[in-house]
């Protein structure tokens, strides 16, 4: 007797149902396998991201800090007076372009690296008689603090702005962002 395939199946209402009732618990299905094992692995991915970056973080810091200790013994010592930049003596506007290359000398003297140094002719809108200069250097601690003490000798300073120092391959990398005083 062979076999016939040829079945009429008539859909009735029943199977309209158990069909529905198949859909609604697959869905139900996908959704728990979502909430259940997905969501977690995804957060768990998160999560192990953002404490993967916070470990770089902590690390920066960890190489930063016998510098910062340093330069805060080295600051306890020092008077405020020492500290403050002398009455700034105006810089002609004509010669205005040397400062990068003021700054540059005076950081390869104490042995730093300039990176980068630039002038931002715009911040004279914020202040006619000043200028914003303003550098990357990359080099030794004792370097970084010589060139801010020097800095703090340049008779055309106005004020420092801006220090960041950050650990990078062993080295330190300082921004410096300062105003030097324009005049005639």
């Amino acid at each position: 007797m062979p076999l016939a395939l040829n079945m009429n199946i008539k859909l009735t209402p029943e199977l309209r149902q158990l069909g529905l009732r198949v859909v609604i618990g697959a869905v139900l299905l996908a959704g728990a396998v979502y909430l259940l094992a997905l969501m977690p692995l995804f957060e768990g991915r998160r999560l192990d991201s953002e404490i993967a970056s916070m470990k770089l973080r902590l690390e920066r810091q960890q190489k930063l800090m016998p510098a910062l200790t340093s330069l805060s013994a080295n600051a306890q010592n020092a008077t405020m007076e020492a500290l403050l930049p002398p009455k700034a003596e105006p810089m002609p506007r004509a010669q205005a372009y040397l400062i990068t290359e003021q700054l540059g000398h005076r950081a390869r003297a104490v042995g730093l690296e300039p990176l980068e140094i630039s002038l931002d002719p715009a911040s004279m809108t914020e202040d006619q008689n000043s200028i914003q200069a303003q550098g990357v250097f990359s080099g030794e601690l004792e370097g970084v603090r010589a060139f801010l003490l020097d800095l703090n000798q340049m008779p055309s300073l106005a004020r420092v702005d801006k220090v960041e120092l950050r650990a990078v391959d062993g080295r330190l990398e300082m921004l410096v962002q300062l105003r030097i005083a324009l005049g005639g």
